[in-house]
């Protein structure tokens, strides 16, 4: 093809599209997430913030050991939340299926990809900042003020709506890379 005088190449703007239409894309997941806690019930709400989650974190190469190894999600204590993360179990993420494992020891937490902490886990955020401190382990959590006090990414309500809170220097340490999408939707936490 011959190319138009002033024109961006083809392969820019096509470039530029899909960057643009995925932004698009990751903005209106995050929305059809957050609809009113209401109209949906708010653990499906949080269930499907965590997956997404996922799919926007990308660990160090040492995590899995094959490109189809199990995504582990460990879920710590008891939480009206359970139910809908158990049916998380039936997809993947990045070619990894997702393997639910309730309430680990505390020397299997590393072991976790996602350490979802129910609300009556308040009091292990202690043991939880000692045991993970550089393990790369997304910590997600609805305790009050989580992402304050340590942990990776916190779920609240607010105006009806859950909303979510990163704290984007304990992911960095931890060796975890969010994706800028999600960074600019989040409400930052330092």
């Amino acid at each position: 093809g011959r190319q138009i005088l002033g024109a961006p190449p083809m392969k820019a703007l096509h470039h530029a599209m899909k960057k643009a239409l995925l932004f698009s894309l990751i903005a209106l997941l995050f929305q059809i997430v957050s609809i009113r806690a209401d109209s949906m019930t708010e653990y499906g709400v949080k269930a499907g913030f965590v997956y997404n989650f996922a799919k926007f974190v990308e660990w160090p190469g040492t995590v899995f050991t094959t490109a189809a190894a199990p995504l582990r999600l460990c879920v710590l204590g008891k939480s009206p939340l359970d139910g809908k993360l158990q049916l998380l179990a039936q997809r993947q993420i990045h070619k990894h299926p997702i393997e639910i494992t309730d309430n680990p020891s505390t020397q299997d937490w590393p072991s976790c990809q996602i350490l979802y902490l129910g609300a009556d886990q308040a009091s292990r955020l202690n043991v939880l900042q000692a045991t993970l401190a550089q393990a790369p382990v997304l910590t997600i959590s609805d305790i009050p003020n989580f992402a304050e006090k340590g942990g990776m990414i916190e779920l609240y309500i607010e105006e009806g709506r859950v909303r979510f809170a990163i704290n984007p220097a304990i992911a960095q340490r931890a060796g975890l890379k969010l994706s800028s999408q999600i960074l600019r939707i989040a409400k930052i936490v330092e």
